[in-house]
């Protein structure tokens, strides 16, 4: 799964990597170093025109929801069986999104604790993470947008830390992904076809483990304590 992950670099670099219009709730976004489930973060969509992005919170909760606690339970959906999942598959069908990234984290159990690792390009690039959304509306009527993560197997050299990855979008996709036309078979094509980039990782501080704790050194490499 993808538990955690970072947005390290300015607005203005997301909307150019993404060729994406900002929407007014950007305005202020600050690097992130360690986005956890049920916060904000930013996300780009198909728009008029072109792409749009703005904020939605991690953790999806379908429309149909009795109320908005299902979320961290949704940041999560496998790729492989997201169009039979009934919490997944509407938004996979109609709502799809892009999640900008620069890293995630995946965590390793030692004598002392657990380690967790950053993993990234080897630039350091940002990348877009393939997400489905929704939208939720409150019997007052106030709407929450939401999303998920889609993962698929990891690859080789990372499965001895974990077994799932993020699925990595090539830029060639974004439009097809984002397309409301886009047919299920289209949809699954680039999903199996989004093979992992080379990823590259290295330990971090454990005080990523604590959500809420969102500074530069979260990305610092470290020698682990053991």
């Amino acid at each position: 799964m993808c538990g955690r992950f970072s947005l390290t670099q300015e607005i203005d670099a997301v909307a150019g990597a993404f060729h994406a219009d900002v929407a007014p709730a950007l305005t202020h976004h600050r690097p992130r170093y360690n986005i956890a489930p049920t916060e904000d973060a930013p996300i780009v969509i198909a728009a008029p025109g072109g792409r749009r992005a703005g904020l939605m919170r991690w953790g999806l909760v379908p429309h149909w929801a009795e109320n908005p606690r299902v979320g961290p339970r949704m940041i999560n959906a496998r790729s492989e069986t997201v169009a039979r999942r009934s919490a997944f598959r509407e938004s996979f069908l109609a709502r799809r999104c892009l999640v900008p990234a620069d890293g995630f984290y995946e965590w390793e159990n030692r004598p002392s604790g657990k380690q967790p690792y950053w993993i990234h390009l080897a630039r350091r690039d940002i990348f877009a993470m393939a997400g489905i959304w929704s939208a939720w509306r409150s019997r007052t009527g106030s709407r929450l947008l939401t999303f998920s993560v889609l993962t698929r197997d990891a690859p080789e050299p990372i499965r001895w830390l974990h077994d799932r990855v993020p699925v990595i979008l090539p830029p060639h996709s974004w439009d097809d992904w984002l397309a409301r036309g886009t047919t299920p078979a289209a949809l699954h094509a680039i999903l199996g076809g989004a093979e992992p980039p080379e990823l590259n990782l290295h330990p971090v501080s454990r005080s990523v483990n604590r959500a809420g704790y969102d500074e530069p050194d979260c990305v610092t490499a470290v020698d682990p304590d053991d």
